[in-house]
């Protein structure tokens, strides 16, 4: 392999490890081990909403998972404090998931943990660094849509 593509991925692997590793640590301590990074993801997919309602198919949808593991983790959630379900007032068909002042809390320091590392990374590049980051993961998200199509659909090339 090319020594530049042998570093690079060398890089986006640490990378990889690293934010998960960073994103682990901060979770226990945000909220003393209760929290899994995906309940987390489903947190910061209802605070998006910004109290607007939520369906667990808006949830299914935006996270690109199944409704049934939607309605598991909001139960999981729900036990441990950090969302309540209501029924909607326009579609008592529909339940609502609402972040509880816990949910809110937590929901914020992961954003703000975010919005942290984000401007660490760019604070000191140039217009054409950021431009060529930008550029590269736009190239990279779009491999890895592709790929999971292709995983989805069962052909791999």
């Amino acid at each position: 392999m090319d020594p530049f593509l042998h570093a690079f991925n060398e890089m986006l692997t640490t990378t990889y490890r690293s934010i998960c590793k960073v994103e682990e640590l901060m979770l226990r301590k945000l909220s003393s081990g209760e929290l899994s990074l995906h309940e987390m993801h489903m947190l910061e997919s209802i605070g998006k909403h910004k109290g607007e309602d939520v369906t667990i198919t808006d949830l299914a949808q935006d996270l690109d998972i199944t409704p049934p593991s939607v309605t598991a983790m909001v139960k999981r959630l729900e036990h441990k404090g950090f969302i309540t379900k209501s029924r909607s007032g326009v579609d008592a068909r529909r339940v609502c998931i609402l972040l509880t002042e816990q949910g809110r809390r937590a929901e914020v320091a992961h954003r703000l943990f975010h919005r942290k590392m984000v401007r660490a990374i760019t604070k000191d590049l140039t217009d054409t660094e950021r431009e060529a980051i930008a550029t590269g993961l736009k190239k990279m998200n779009a491999f890895m849509d592709e790929s999971i199509r292709e995983c989805v659909d069962g052909k791999e090339e």
